[in-house]
């Protein structure tokens, strides 16, 4: 076996070893949307189709009128099949405060402004529904839990901006494919969460019971 086969051989055992980690999470998931297994094998082919070092998921976005000038500036700064895998932020909107499900992820094209201390946003898409179900979390733990800054990447992998008879952009012409890397490591630090509030649980609960029980005795 050569090294090139000894590297892919290794880059594919990776690979299956982080999808298997995103799927342990993905099957927590009360709310989830869609079928974990059948995600899973979807990014597999699609991570080892672009071969790309980790383990990453493909999303297309969807548009709304919103977007436009986002989509411009996205043309603007890509270009028609210029520069790939651009970075987007994301961010997480509350649609019904007594419905976490219905939460949306959108995501931004960012820009310095040297004008102020802030990034100029421009909102490009938003993830459907499936991917938001499983991605909220992780965000919200990165912010929440651990304060490690974001973790998950959001990365443009092919856009096609349609334009409108009269100029313009056009949202229903146009399309966005994102890659969404690693995943697998936030999926990681929300099992150890886990895990850990679990054990927690069962601690006080077992030194409540005990005391209870010290209590009752006569």
């Amino acid at each position: 076996m050569t090294t090139h086969h000894t590297f892919a051989h290794a880059r594919r055992l990776s690979h299956f070893t982080q999808a298997r980690t995103w799927y342990r999470y993905a099957r927590c998931l009360r709310d989830r949307s869609f079928d974990a297994h059948c995600k899973k094998e979807e990014a597999l082919t699609h991570s080892l189709h672009l071969r790309s070092r980790t383990f990453i998921l493909p999303a297309r976005l969807e548009l709304t009128i919103d977007v436009e000038p986002g989509l411009h500036r996205l043309k603007r700064f890509a270009g028609e099949g210029g520069v790939r895998f651009v970075e987007l932020a994301a961010r997480v909107i509350q649609v019904d405060d007594d419905d976490p499900a219905a939460d949306e992820v959108h995501l931004f094209l960012e820009e310095a402004d040297r004008t102020s201390s802030r990034n100029r946003r421009h909102l490009v898409g938003l993830l459907p529904q499936e991917d938001a179900c499983w991605v909220v979390p992780l965000l919200g733990l990165e912010s929440d839990a651990y304060g490690t800054g974001p973790l998950l990447g959001f990365f443009v992998e092919h856009c096609a901006i349609g334009r409108k008879e009269r100029g313009g952009i056009s949202t229903d012409t146009s399309e966005i494919h994102i890659v969404i890397a690693r995943a697998h490591e936030a999926a990681r630090q929300w099992l150890d969460w886990k895990q850990e509030r679990v054990a927690r649980y069962n601690v006080f609960y077992r030194e409540r019971f005990y005391d209870e029980r010290a209590y009752a005795t006569p």
